[in-house]
């Protein structure tokens, strides 16, 4: 199953952490990337803790728990019809990497196409 969203729209991605007993992990230094790419494009999000990241990227929302926001900006660049890769990975701060989220967005055309009336 793909997340579908409509091109120029804003996508939120939230996302929970645990570890194998069912436990939140604590993402306390953690490194979080985001990557959406397909056809020659490529828009990467990252904590505020990688280099060019930001909290308004990526946002640690409470223990093991954290969203991924790619703006209206970002889906506008997208072609409709068209179907994304999305993957997520965190970094402890040790070193272990570990990918959370790897799924398909479909871009699905949008029928508004303007600002003011």
């Amino acid at each position: 199953m793909a997340i579908e969203v409509y091109r120029g729209d804003t996508l939120e991605i939230p996302c929970e952490v645990t570890d194998a007993k069912g436990s939140l992990i604590d993402l306390t230094g953690y490194q979080i990337r985001a990557e959406l790419r397909g056809q020659g494009i490529s828009i990467k999000k990252a904590t505020a803790n990688v280099t060019g990241g930001s909290d308004n990227e990526i946002e640690i929302t409470d223990t093991g728990q954290f969203r991924v926001t790619f703006t209206s900006s970002d889906i506008s660049q997208l072609n409709p019809q068209v179907s994304y890769e999305l993957e997520v990975e965190i970094t402890s701060p040790e070193g272990k990497k570990l990918t959370v989220i790897r799924e398909r967005v479909k871009v699905k055309e949008d029928i508004i196409t303007w600002e003011d009336k």
